[in-house]
């Protein structure tokens, strides 16, 4: 009889880890939909997923010529964690960043703002190679 109790509770807590995951899923895409309003420039989002211990989320916003106007970040163990603002590299350009964050590898919020560099930097190199195909 007490088996059937714990597997009722395992599988309560199953479910109850499901609907909390897709909670945090509808915030995440719900923040990503707020930072691409921008009208011009870049987003990127960096995740740095750990097994255990803290994993990190950044979505960056950049201007055309590569300085952050808005950031984001959500780091934690939990599914109640929430993106919060983060306003270090607000104002700073891409290149000053990417050199900080490659120093402090072992943070995941550093990982991860590498992560949504890397991408604004491929976003950046596609758009300068269709340019360069219209031209050409």
């Amino acid at each position: 009889m007490t088996w059937g109790y714990v597997v009722l509770l395992f599988a309560g807590l199953w479910i109850l880890q499901l609907v909390l995951t897709q909670l945090q899923s509808r915030h995440y895409y719900q923040e990503l939909r707020l930072m691409q309003q921008q009208p011009n420039g870049y987003l990127g989002v960096g995740v740095n997923k750990r097994r255990f211990g803290v994993g990190a989320v950044v979505i960056l916003v950049t201007d055309p010529q590569g300085i952050v106007t808005q950031c984001k970040r959500m780091s934690g163990v939990s599914v109640f964690t929430r993106f919060q603002k983060y306003g270090e590299p607000i104002g700073k350009s891409m290149d000053t960043l990417y050199d900080t964050a490659s120093k402090q590898q072992k943070q995941p919020v550093q990982t991860a703002l590498r992560m949504a560099i890397e991408q604004i930097r491929a976003a950046q190199a596609k758009q300068q190679q269709r340019e360069q195909e219209q031209i050409g």
